[in-house]
């Protein structure tokens, strides 16, 4: 190979070279992010996640940024989003569509400390914000931000965060989330006072608050859960009153009693019964007029209304709470035919695991 046929080949080289020089020069001067719009952030300004997604010239780059945060990926300088992705409009021009990390709940510590689904401290705030439950009642050392809530009891936060989502689950907005010294779990829920007792069968407490306070409308009291598991337990409701009567429910249908108490079957099993004592401003005789006449209204619903069933296992292996029979057809409470389920020739309701429930009490007889 002569020198000129050398000579060229290195002013080849070095021309290919200069080309992709000034092809990155072009890529690193010309895609660069001067218009950003942020969507999705209601609890973090614009500027704070600019600042936290563009902190060095590499990611400035709109190139770049397009195909590092092509999936959602969060970079560690904003672990208060759950998503970020960035999409390139213009050399110059970049959307970011962000989906922020929700609280679930806070504790007053003197300041107000948010935390999400995880137990991570969210916000420090002197704020509070009546949209989340304030939980009381347990032993937090001083939080620090976007750390996990340190708790002395690790149980507890687990305790906490279960109840949090069963509630969210459940579309119920708790204001406050109570632990008694004795570990006795309290949620309050617009006026009523739901008594969880420990933890344990919290997945069927929920649920069944749920139920029943769909079917109470606006009432207030106190709604004793702590024995429930599902099994078609007695649950107490005692209305907030001066002179207060105690109202059972029930997730099956109960018999009616002369005794002034009934049960109606409509999901709730709600049932009020009316004292013969003075304290009541009703005499004696007066009492068992209304006790015999609640009686003869107990056999009335119950020949016009179906027994209720606490719960059945549906064909997806789903928990269906309070059905009955209605045409018979086995419905939920909101009258949706649930599937696997079927009434056999008895009278008995059979659901998709084969369990048999007697179709005159409710109880799981199979």
């Amino acid at each position: 190979m002569n020198r000129r046929t050398r000579r060229k080949r290195r002013l080849v080289r070095g021309g290919v070279l200069l080309i992709l020089l000034l092809a990155v020069l072009a890529v690193v001067f010309l895609f660069q992010a001067k218009t950003v719009t942020v969507y999705g952030n209601t609890r973090h300004t614009e500027e704070e996640i600019k600042e936290g997604l563009m902190n060095n010239i590499l990611h400035k780059n709109t190139l770049y940024l397009q195909w590092e945060y092509r999936n959602g990926r969060v970079p560690d300088a904003l672990p208060f989003l759950k998503s970020l992705k960035v999409s390139m409009k213009s050399p110059t021009e970049i959307e970011v569509q962000v989906v922020e990390k929700e609280p679930v709940g806070y504790l007053d510590k003197g300041e107000y400390v948010y935390f999400d689904e995880d137990g991570v401290v969210l916000e420090l705030s002197d704020k509070e914000d009546s949209d989340y439950p304030v939980i009381t009642g347990v032993e937090v050392d001083d939080p620090v931000l976007y750390q996990k809530l340190p708790m002395q009891s690790s149980a507890q936060l687990r305790t906490i965060l279960s109840i949090t989502q069963l509630l969210k689950y459940q579309e119920l907005q708790a204001k406050e989330i109570r632990f008694g010294e004795n570990g006795d779990i309290t949620v309050y829920v617009g006026g009523v006072e739901a008594l969880l007792g420990q933890d344990e069968y919290l997945e069927e407490k929920i649920a069944n608050l749920s139920a029943i306070l769909n079917k109470m409308g606006d009432e207030h009291g106190t709604l004793h859960l702590e024995s429930f598991t599902g099994k078609s337990d007695l649950t107490t409701f005692t209305p907030s009153q001066e002179t207060e009567t105690e109202t059972e429910l029930q997730t099956d249908a109960g018999d009616g009693t002369g005794d002034g108490s009934a049960d109606t079957g409509d999901g709730t099993g709600t049932a009020s019964g009316t004292t013969g004592d003075t304290a009541s401003g009703t005499t004696g005789d007066e009492a068992g007029d209304s006790g015999d006449s609640a009686g003869d209204s107990s056999q009335a619903d119950e020949s016009s209304s179906s027994v209720v069933i606490a719960m059945v296992f549906d064909s997806s292996g789903n928990l269906v709470y309070n059905v009955h029979v209605e045409n018979g057809t086995v419905v939920d409470s909101n009258g949706n035919p649930v599937s696997g389920c079927s009434v056999n020739e008895n009278g008995d309701v059979v659901d998709a695991y084969m369990n048999v429930f007697d179709g005159k009490t409710g109880e799981l007889s199979n």
